[in-house]
């Protein structure tokens, strides 16, 4: 049996390992150039992603429409259209690897998005 300052400890190296595991979560980022009028673009792949964050990085980029799929089945979600140059979150809960893809509806061409999965 351990002491009490002994089962403190191992709980703190439990905590501490659980933390470290927990931030070491797969994450991934990428500046998506998209041409203008050409559908939606693939930008970037993650497998079971629990956020998603989207955003124009200039005028010449806007508006523009952002969905995710599962190219595996087809399944698509959105598209959700934006017109500024704010940072756009989502939370999610999906399976299998999904695909941020974004659609260029402005002028620039090419036009840079930025997109992250979690």
């Amino acid at each position: 049996m351990l002491r009490p300052c002994e089962a403190l400890r191992a709980m703190i190296v439990v905590s501490v390992a659980a933390l470290a595991l927990a931030g070491s979560a797969q994450a991934a980022s990428t500046t998506c150039n998209v041409n203008a009028s050409g559908g939606f673009a693939n930008c970037l792949s993650l497998a079971g992603p629990n956020g998603e964050q989207v955003k124009a990085y200039h005028v010449s980029g806007l508006s523009y429409r952002f969905q995710l799929a599962r190219l595996s089945d087809g399944v698509r979600w959105g598209y959700w259209e934006y017109s500024n140059l704010d940072y756009h979150i989502f939370t999610l809960s999906l399976s299998g690897t999904i695909t941020a893809q974004v659609n260029n509806l402005g002028s620039g061409n090419p036009s840079a998005y930025y997109v992250e999965m979690q």
